[in-house]
C-alpha cells in the first residue's frame, strides 16, 4: 500500500488505526461512549460465579488481548518496526500481515506514527461452541492524538482535512490453540 501521496496516506492512517486494526477489543455500546466500562453488577451470589461464566471470562480475554494487540502497534508505529514489540503475540493471519505491511509503507516513507490513539471496545459477540472459538469486537477508534510525522525531522505530514479521525472499527479475535489473538480488522467509512 503506497503511502506517497495525501490521500493515499489519509487511507492508510485510518486503515492502520483499524488495524491497527482495528483489531483492534474493548467499544462502548454505542460505539462511542463515554469511554467508560460497564461494571457488573452486585450480586447476592459468591464472586466465584462470576469466573464461572465462561462467556464473561472469554469477553475478558478477548478485551485483554485486543488492548495489549493495539500497545503492541502504537510501539511498533513508533519505530516503524515490530521489532521487540510483542505484535506478534497478539496479531495473527490478515490482522498481523496488514500490520507488517504498513510497518513496511512507513519505512520506505521514512514515517513513523508518534502519540496513541484513543479506544472504546466492546465485544459485541462470543462463539464458545466452535474450535477456534471466535468473537466479534467493535471499537470506536479516535486517532486525532496519532500523528504521523517524519522520522528524521519529527515534523508532521499534513493529512488532508476531510479525513476521519473518529471511526467504526469491526475486529475478528478467535483462538489460537487456546489462546486469543486478533485475526482481522475492518475500518468503517463512517464517524463514531
Amino acid at each position: 500500500m503506497s503511502i506517497s501521496t495525501a490521500s493515499g496516506t489519509d487511507r492508510w492512517l485510518r486503515r492502520a488505526v483499524v488495524a491497527v486494526t482495528a483489531l483492534s477489543v474493548a467499544v462502548t455500546a454505542a460505539g462511542c461512549g463515554s469511554g467508560e466500562e460497564k461494571k457488573p453488577e452486585a450480586s447476592a451470589r459468591p464472586s466465584a460465579t462470576k469466573s464461572a461464566d465462561p462467556q464473561a471470562k472469554a469477553r475478558a480475554e478477548v478485551l485483554a488481548v485486543y488492548r495489549s494487540y493495539w500497545d503492541a502497534q502504537v510501539k511498533a508505529y513508533a519505530k516503524a518496526s515490530p521489532v521487540d514489540t510483542g505484535l506478534d503475540k497478539y496479531a495473527f493471519d490478515k490482522a498481523l500481515g496488514k500490520a507488517e505491511s504498513e510497518l513496511v509503507a512507513l519505512k520506505l516513507n521514512g514515517n513513523v506514527i508518534k502519540g496513541e490513539p484513543k479506544l472504546s471496545p466492546e465485544v459485541t459477540a462470543v462463539n464458545l461452541d466452535e474450535t477456534p472459538k471466535k468473537a466479534t469486537i467493535t471499537d470506536c477508534v479516535d486517532v486525532s492524538n496519532w500523528k504521523l510525522v517524519k522520522e528524521k525531522t519529527d515534523e508532521e505530514v499534513k493529512l488532508p482535512k476531510e479525513r476521519l479521525t473518529r471511526f467504526v472499527t469491526t475486529i475478528n479475535a478467535r483462538t489460537v490453540g487456546d489462546k486469543w489473538m486478533i485475526v482481522e480488522t475492518q475500518q468503517q467509512d463512517r464517524t463514531c
